[in-house]
């Protein structure tokens, strides 16, 4: 049974209705004049447009067609139908990612993650919108339109306006956005982007009818009107085409003479036109109809099938197709035309009169029907309005308990609340489902209020006898007591959990008992039966929220004694499950174990980031337990990477927090950081202090102390001089260590007891603590030792050789954790008497790749030792590097590298004349450089000692991120440096797009020359596509790159516009299209696209729109270079206007 109930919390995305991602089709029959169609233009070079008039004027079915003509283009379109449901800031904000990721369904993934996790979309709505405003700029490189209509169902939520305004700042270049209104929208930046001209507006006057559209309404209701009459229509219905539509469908039913008088007592407003209008249809139509039609505008859309069943009525069809027939305005909502709805004022009319003329049904009997058929449709959402219209309290609480469980890690939980709170107090206090249901609702929004009706809920559960239902919510309360770090209030939940595991007897509930006492053993300090139990826990079927506590506590367990790989193998394995990583708050909590392990692991690039980023996302969901432990994390990494202020800062908000809920022991661990920071920034510390927060760590740990705390003292002992008190501690927390199974840092607390008594000259100690240290190293593969000072490092490295331990753990620690100084260490070894000692140190320096010692090396090679000389030879030999990855580039629209399959990142570079420098020699390529070109490019106010100093810091910061793993002082396999002059090797192993765009190009034209058009068109295809924009786009304004910018953009556009009139050749009109805009959009002053596209309407037969594109080119030549299009530009305008140029077909 629990299995079951797991299974209903289903994805995300199933609780979206993927109908208002779909562009509706136009009607049958309904014309799109050539003047709105050639706006198209205009709108495809302006970073927004508003299309705003009132109702009934056709903007939907604008939006459409300019849609159609996009989409043929090949150009992505994101749609988004809005209405009064999406005024939630959580449902606008997931309708509209889900809106692009229609087109590209990696963007917003991260948003997603916020979005399901933010407390109050009041106020948070910036971390939502701000993460996808970051994908956008990220990934968002081809051109793409976002199309929101109506949005002034949304225009009364300050929330949304924020949002929109926000999207408007902060969308990139690529994405424009297409909004329309039943009234003009006013918030910023609307009036600066009109005071700049990037607003294409688009109002009732535009959307008025013409007189031939008006011919066109009445032709096809069979009605004929003179001149006169169709103006005085036109005038009288002021062009709108609701009206239009209804006004013909009434002329139809007027004998021919009485019409034109039916004409001239049309006036009034809008509403009262319709009013007037619509009771003129009606009074008209059979009684049949008119039944119908009130009764299928109860809900907001409907197919045949709704209505029959609601209706139980097998005529359904049959009116539904006399209803069309009779031309009245009923809308498609897919291009099958079978979704249907009414246009909104007709529908308005329409419930006006079924609420005062209830049928003989009863009207709260049909809505309670409609509110099934949804229900069993699975759209909850408007069953529930049905439900609440009929005031059936009953089908409420029903359809919550059996439908709403999939909504609750969804933004659609806050209406669930709201449903919820529309159900009386008596009845949803007292029913576990319901306080289930509300408490999951309430988690984000208030903590503290979702443990009460969770815990409420339980017992109710309990008493009732509903034991799987109670285990499911006795693990949501987990969930929620594990993210405000309560972990400790756990006891009473693994009693409960084992009772209900014993009554029910299947896995599902064992798996979950097995959890808790995993919990349990953690709290009583039991690390490693812990582990024991939680591996059995892993071999049961978990729910998603059982699975998630599982892995926080393996991973919690790993870190703390020192195994990094399981943390990571179990992280790894929770955000395998969807439902796990797209729970922001699940993720984030898991990513924070991650970093510790990578940071136990020497990953300093890795863990301190992804440390700040958890720490910053859980931040945002308020300050609680969880989130202190993350700050004392962060704390200790700081504090053991020497940032101590910005460890201060973690440290004051850790204790603010652990001092608020009195976690004592949390406190004292805090205190021992406090004073070993105090140690690195120079100040020894007393040993009546140090011993006084040993015994406050003594008093506070109970039955699970942090014993790299204790660990952490010794060495602040030791540090501090008190060499004799810190050997004794330390051999206690290694006795400590080993009873509870501690591996990492059972191993640094051996090795630094090793280091004491190398101080206190106890060599028996020395030796068996070495011993015992790196074997430990040893059996679990570490390359880093935490919490040992670097001195210490030091010593226990060459102790460790020197007493002959095995070299391969030795040597992984040298290279992870001092690789400046191993290659010193080294070289004083290959001094030693020892023939042992000497052979090995060769052979770890060419493991090493330490160049530096080559010459000592060499000397090597006559050494008295015949072991000492191969080794010696064979350290030589390993010196010579080359790259085991190929060098992948990208430069067309973005920079980026790749070494192999993995991304360069920005702070690999340390800085961005490193990455600079890069782009300056690959742009260079094929050319060697003096060093004071260089130098006057990237310093050119700087003296010239201070910028060939700077060189020299830039050139290996910049090998370190191409070439990580290059041995210092190997030559690097990308740059040549001869004398004073720097090349970028050509002949290296390296891919990068411009080249390849280049071969495209060059590959197309020559088989264009041969008579080769489809040979020449694939190529051209496979340039364009390569081509993502322009050349370096982060060094826009540097000079060495101008050169190169252009020349690719001129192949670029010699190409699209080749390409172009090949396709049009092959009758591939649209398509040419979407190749001369992308022209424009990086040059709008390129002559030939506007030819192209000239040509490529006139061919689709599009006059209109290829002479307003004639005109455009003539005003952007004369604005942008003062000049006159060329006189093919005007041949052609001549042939068009004069219809000289042939149709498509």
């Amino acid at each position: 049974m629990v299995a079951v109930l797991s299974a209903e919390r289903a994805h995300p995305a199933q609780a979206l209705l993927p109908l208002k991602f779909s562009v509706p089709p136009a009607r049958a029959g309904t014309l799109l004049r050539q003047d709105l169609q050639d706006l198209l233009a205009d709108v495809r070079m302006a970073p927004l447009t508003l299309v705003v008039a009132p109702a009934g004027y056709g903007k939907t079915t604008l939006l459409s067609r300019w849609t159609q003509d996009l989409v043929r283009t090949g150009t992505p379109v994101c749609w988004l139908s809005l209405d009064n449901g999406d005024r939630d800031p959580a449902m606008f904000l997931a309708y509209l990612i889900g809106a692009l990721q229609t087109a590209f369904p990696t963007i917003g993934i991260d948003a997603w993650r916020v979005l399901q996790s933010a407390a109050q979309l009041d106020r948070d709505w910036p971390l939502v919108a701000g993460a996808l405003c970051s994908d956008l700029q990220r990934h968002l490189q081809t051109t793409t339109f976002l199309v929101l209509d109506d949005i002034h169902s949304l225009l009364d939520s300050a929330v949304i306006v924020h949002i929109l305004g926000y999207l408007l700042r902060a969308a990139p270049p690529a994405l424009h956005i297409v909004l329309s209104s039943r009234r003009a929208p006013a918030f910023a930046p609307l009036g600066r982007m009109r005071a700049e001209g990037r607003v294409v507006e688009i109002g009732q006057q535009h959307l008025h009818l013409t007189t031939r559209e008006v011919e066109h309404i009445l032709a096809a209701q069979g009605v004929t009107f003179s001149q006169e009459a169709m103006e005085q229509l036109l005038e009288r219905t002021d062009g709108w085409a609701l009206s239009v539509q209804l006004a013909a469908r009434a002329l139809a039913n007027q004998p021919p003479a009485r019409r034109e008088d039916f004409v001239r007592a049309l006036g009034g407003s809008q509403e009262q036109l319709l009013n007037y209008l619509s009771s003129e249809v009606l009074a008209d139509l059979p009684v049949d109809i008119i039944d119908f039609l009130r009764l299928a505008a109860i809900p907001t859309w409907f197919d045949a099938e709704l209505l029959a069943e609601v209706l139980q009525s097998e005529d359904v069809t049959y009116l539904l197709h006399r209803t069309r027939a009779l031309g009245l305005p009923i809308l498609p909502l897919d291009e099958q035309g079978v979704r249907l709805r009414f246009h909104p004022l007709w529908r308005e009319l329409l419930l006006r009169s079924t609420a005062g003329d209830p049928d003989n049904l009863g009207l709260r009997v049909l809505q309670r029907r409609f509110g099934e058929v949804f229900e069993a449709r699975g759209d909850l959402e408007a069953a529930m309005e049905h439900y609440a219209a009929a005031r059936d309290t009953a089908d409420l609480v029903r359809a919550l308990r059996e439908r709403a469980w999939p909504l609750l890690r969804t933004p659609r939980r806050d209406m669930v609340r709201r449903w919820l709170e529309q159900i009386p107090a008596s009845v949803r206090e007292n029913e576990p489902d319901l306080l289930h249901i509300f408490g999951m609702s309430l988690v984000s929004a208030d903590a503290n209020a979702a443990q009460q009706r969770l815990g409420r809920a339980v017992e109710l559960y309990g008493r009732s006898g509903q034991f799987e239902r109670e285990m499911r919510a006795l693990s949501d309360l987990s969930a929620l007591l594990f993210w405000q770090g309560r972990s400790g209030d756990f006891e009473w939940i693994v009693r409960r959990v084992a009772y209900l595991a014993r009554q029910l007897g299947d896995d599902w509930s064992i798996g979950a008992t097995r959890v808790c006492v995993t919990a349990l053993l953690f709290t009583r300090g039991r690390e490693s039966a812990a582990l024991r139990v939680a591996r059995q826990a892993a071999s049961y079927p978990l729910n998603s929220v059982w699975r998630w506590i599982l892995s926080m506590l393996v991973a919690a367990i790993s870190v703390r004694i020192g195994y990094p790989p399981d943390a990571l193998a179990a992280v790894d394995e929770a955000l395998s499950h969807p439902e796990i990583d797209l729970d922001d708050r699940f993720r984030q909590n898991l990513r924070r174990h991650q970093a510790l392990a990578l940071f136990e692991q020497g990953n300093m690039v890795d863990s301190l980031p992804m440390a700040l980023d958890a720490h910053r996302h859980l931040g945002e969901y308020g300050q609680n337990g969880m989130t202190a432990l993350s700050a004392a994390q962060l704390a200790l990494m700081m504090v053991l990477q020497g940032r101590l202020d910005e460890a201060n800062t973690y440290i004051i908000q850790a204790r603010s927090t652990f001092g608020s809920i009195g976690d004592t022991r949390a406190l004292a661990n805090l205190q021992v950081l406090e004073i070993h920071s105090e140690l690195l920034r120079g100040q020894l510390q007393n040993e009546v202090v140090l011993g006084s927060t040993l015994r406050r760590l003594q008093d506070t740990s109970g039955r699970m102390p942090d014993l790299r705390m204790w660990l952490l003292l010794a060495v602040t002992f030791g540090e501090s001089g008190h060499t004799q008190r810190a050997l004794n501690l330390a051999r206690e927390v290694a006795a400590h260590m080993e009873r509870r199974g501690y591996r990492l840092f059972l191993a640094v607390t051996h090795l630094y007891i090793a280091h004491l008594a190398g101080r206190s000259a106890e060599t028996a100690l020395q030796h068996e603590a070495l011993v015992a240290g790196w074997a430990l190293v040893a059996a679990d593969d570490h390359r880093y030792l935490p919490m040992l000072p670097s001195a210490a490092v030091r010593d226990v490295l060459r102790a460790g050789l020197l007493a002959g331990i095995d070299r391969q753990p030795i040597g992984q620690v040298l290279r992870r954790q001092i690789p400046e100084s191993a290659a010193g260490l080294l070289q004083d070894l290959l001094q030693q008497p020892q023939p042992a000692i000497r052979a090995n140190a060769a052979r770890m320096l060419g493991e090493l790749g330490a160049t530096g010692a080559y010459a000592a090396l060499r000397g090597l090679l006559k050494d008295r030792d015949t072991s000492v000389r191969q080794a010696a030879e064979d350290a030589l030999n390993l010196m010579v590097y080359r790259p085991s990855y190929t060098l992948r580039i990208r430069t067309l629209g973005a920079f980026t590298i790749w070494r192999g399959d993995q991304e360069v990142k920005d702070r690999d570079w340390r800085s961005s004349k490193a990455r600079q420098l890069f782009q300056i020699l690959l742009t260079e390529r094929g050319k060697t450089l003096p060093r004071d070109y260089l130098l006057e490019v990237l310093w050119p106010e700087m003296a010239e000692e201070a910028a060939f100093n700077n060189l020299r810091v830039t050139l290996n910061r910049m090998s370190k991120a191409i070439e990580p793993d290059r041995p210092e002082g190997a030559p690097s396999s990308y740059v040549v440096q001869q004398a004073e002059t720097y090349s970028f090797n050509v002949a290296s192993d390296y891919a990068v797009d411009a080249s390849a765009f280049l071969t495209a190009v060059e590959q197309g034209r020559e088989a264009l020359n041969q008579g080769q058009r489809q040979p020449a068109v694939e190529a051209f295809r496979r340039a364009i596509g390569l081509y993502g924009g322009v050349y370096l786009p982060d060094s826009m304004y540097e000079d060495w790159a101008v050169i190169e910018r252009e020349r690719l953009m001129l192949l670029f556009h010699e190409t699209a516009v080749a390409l172009g009139m090949l396709l049009l050749d092959e009758g591939l009109a649209h398509e040419a299209i979407g190749l001369a805009w992308r022209v424009l959009e990086y040059d709008q002053a390129q002559e030939e696209s506007y030819r192209l596209l000239m040509r490529a309407h006139a061919s689709l037969g599009e006059r209109s729109t290829a002479l307003r594109l004639y005109h455009r080119c003539v005003a952007v030549l004369e604005q942008e270079l003062g000049m006159s299009p060329l006189p093919e530009t005007i041949a052609l305008f001549h042939a068009i206007r004069d219809a000289a140029v042939p149709a498509v077909g």
